[in-house]
């Protein structure tokens, strides 16, 4: 994915690489010299990102506190979908506040979902292409509410999601604890699949639990449609507690889980290069991708 994964030439500059210059060089060498199995498992996971889908999937990305890791894993997966898929993605962001999507692709909204609702359902990707702010290639971002303000509610949520997602393959919806409750389980309640995003402490997976619980009181099929990714904290973890224990109860529940290491470049910069990304932050997202997509169907 570090090679794959373009941006637009009039993005922001990014001063910060992901890795460190030492282990970007010896990248060079792996690449030339390395396993040809570690060749082969980048070509299956990019190769499962790009499965057919008969109908456009929904994946509401969440976590149990409104950080910025929430929306940078947005972010990073509408551009792993939208690099490798030949359909469109459209990146949705309902979440309260300073609009993280947004900030992440450098891009600037036109017009916004309660926007669309106020009119009649576009009969075509064409006359809604004009209200949706282009990031790149098959990647089209529109925000919640005008100005990032909470001014969604759930009827208008559904009279403009549904009838406009139909135009996409998939559409990453990034959610928030920000949100009222009401709307809020309506997007996990109208997705495919669920991303839970969350620091990889004791507070972060508790935050899980209590959203999953949530889930599954609502739909006891749950956990089959959710993946949980882990960040790692900008300070060490409680050495008292057993992150590893925590993470085999999710996975023992059917959860798929991944844990992201801090990435330099996600952590300097608003808007995201992804050259500059961390070679284990490529991987990784890409493999949730595949992982959220085959959950999705």
């Amino acid at each position: 994915m570090g090679q794959v994964l373009e941006s637009r030439d009039t993005a922001a500059p990014a001063a910060v690489h992901g890795d460190p210059l030492p282990r970007r060089a010896g990248r060079w060498l792996v690449r030339a010299f390395g396993p040809v199995n570690d060749v082969l498992s980048a070509v299956e996971t990019g190769v499962a990102v790009q499965r057919p889908i008969v109908t456009g999937r929904r994946i509401a990305v969440d976590g149990p506190h409104d950080a910025a890791d929430g929306g940078a894993v947005a972010a990073l997966l509408s551009l792993v979908f939208a690099h490798y898929r030949q359909d469109r993605v459209l990146a949705l962001d309902v979440a309260s506040g300073q609009a993280p999507l947004a900030r992440r692709f450098g891009a600037q909204a036109r017009q916004s979902l309660v926007d669309i609702a106020r009119e009649a359902p576009p009969d075509s990707f064409d006359a809604v292409e004009p209200l949706l702010s282009a990031v790149r290639d098959r990647l089209w971002l529109l925000p919640g509410s005008p100005g990032g303000r909470v001014g969604l509610d759930v009827r208008a949520y559904r009279k403009a999601l549904l009838p406009l997602s139909r135009f996409f393959g998939v559409t990453v919806i990034r959610s928030g604890s920000g949100l009222p409750a009401e709307l809020r389980d309506s997007v996990a309640a109208d997705a495919h699949a669920h991303v839970l995003v969350a620091e990889e402490t004791r507070d972060g997976v508790v935050g899980v639990g209590r959203i999953l619980d949530r889930l599954v009181a609502a739909d006891d099929s749950a956990p089959g449609r959710t993946v949980v990714v882990l960040v790692a904290p900008e300070v060490g973890t409680d050495p008292t507690y057993d992150l590893p224990g925590a993470v085999d109860l999710l996975r023992g529940d059917g959860i798929g889980v991944f844990r992201l290491g801090r990435d330099r470049h996600l952590s300097a910069t608003s808007v995201i290069d992804p050259r500059r990304l961390a070679r284990a932050t490529h991987t990784t997202v890409t493999q949730v991708a595949a992982e959220v997509l085959r959950r999705s169907m």
